[in-house]
C-alpha cells in the first residue's frame, strides 16, 4: 500500500514526502528534514512575507517552482510559474490556477498522490467589504476552486483563517463540498491551532468519507495511506 507523509512546518508551510519526492510548499522557516533519498522541489504561491522567504535556496532542490509575482529571476532551477499554467518536472505533474489575493494556488501528482496548496486563495471576508465586493468574492472565489473539480486529488491544504472572525470556515465550505479528496488540512491559522478543533467539529459529521485534521502545532505529522 502506498503512503505519504504529510508535516505541518508553519503557518502555510506543509510538506509532502511520497515513495520518490520531498515537497515543500510556501516555507519561510521551521525545521525541514530533507531526506537524502528523494528529489526535493520547493513550491511558492506568491510573494508576501508569510508564503515566500529567500530560505529556501539554503536548500539543495531539483527546482523552485515560484510564482512570478516573486522578484526573483528564472533560471535552469528557478521556475516562474503564473495562473492556470501547467508544468511536467521530472515525473511531478504541476498545474497552478489563480489566488483571491497575489500569485497562484497549486496542484502537484506525485506518485500516485495528488495534492492541492491554495496558497491565499481564500474566501475573504473582511468588515470593510461592500456587497459588490462580498458578491465579486464569492464568484472569484468558486470559479477559482471550481478549476480543480476533475483533477485526481488526495490531499487538500487550505487557508482556515481566525482573523475572519465567524467567516473563518467559508472557505473549508465551498471545498469540501466541491473537491473530490479525501484528507483535508487547515493551514494559514496564525497559531491559532484551536481553530483546526473547531472546524473538524462543524463539519467532519457531515463527510463522513472525508477526514479534516486537526493541528496541535507546530511540525505535526500523519502517515496517509492509498
Amino acid at each position: 500500500m502506498e503512503k505519504i507523509k504529510v508535516k505541518f512546518i508553519k503557518h502555510s508551510c506543509y510538506t509532502l514526502t511520497t515513495k520518490n519526492y520531498y515537497l515543500v510548499f510556501d516555507y519561510i522557516g521551521g525545521k525541514l528534514d530533507i531526506p537524502k533519498d528523494k528529489k526535493v522541489f520547493f513550491f511558492v504561491t506568491h510573494r508576501h512575507e508569510d508564503h515566500f522567504s529567500s530560505k529556501i535556496f539554503d536548500y539543495p532542490a531539483e527546482a523552485y517552482i515560484i510564482s512570478d509575482d516573486v522578484s526573483v529571476k528564472a533560471d535552469n532551477k528557478i521556475k516562474l510559474i503564473g495562473p492556470d499554467q501547467e508544468l511536467k518536472l521530472d515525473d511531478l505533474k504541476i498545474i497552478s490556477h489563480g489566488s483571491t489575493d497575489e500569485g497562484v494556488s497549486f496542484y502537484v501528482e506525485a506518485d500516485d498522490f495528488g495534492a492541492i496548496h491554495c496558497g491565499d486563495l481564500n474566501y475573504w471576508m473582511w468588515p470593510h467589504y461592500t456587497k459588490k465586493d462580498i458578491e465579486e468574492m464569492d464568484v472569484w472565489f468558486k470559479s477559482e476552486v471550481d478549476k480543480f473539480k476533475d483533477l485526481k486529488t488526495d490531499i487538500v491544504m487550505m487557508p482556515v483563517d481566525p482573523r475572519l472572525n465567524e467567516y473563518y470556515d467559508l472557505t473549508a465550505d465551498y471545498i469540501l463540498k466541491t473537491i473530490d479528496a479525501k484528507n483535508f488540512f487547515p493551514m494559514h491559522m496564525w497559531e491559532d491551532f484551536d481553530i483546526s478543533k473547531r472546524l473538524k467539529d462543524k463539519y467532519q459529521a457531515s463527510y463522513p468519507d472525508k477526514i479534516l485534521y486537526i493541528i496541535s502545532g507546530n511540525g505535526d505529522e500523519f502517515e496517509i495511506e492509498k
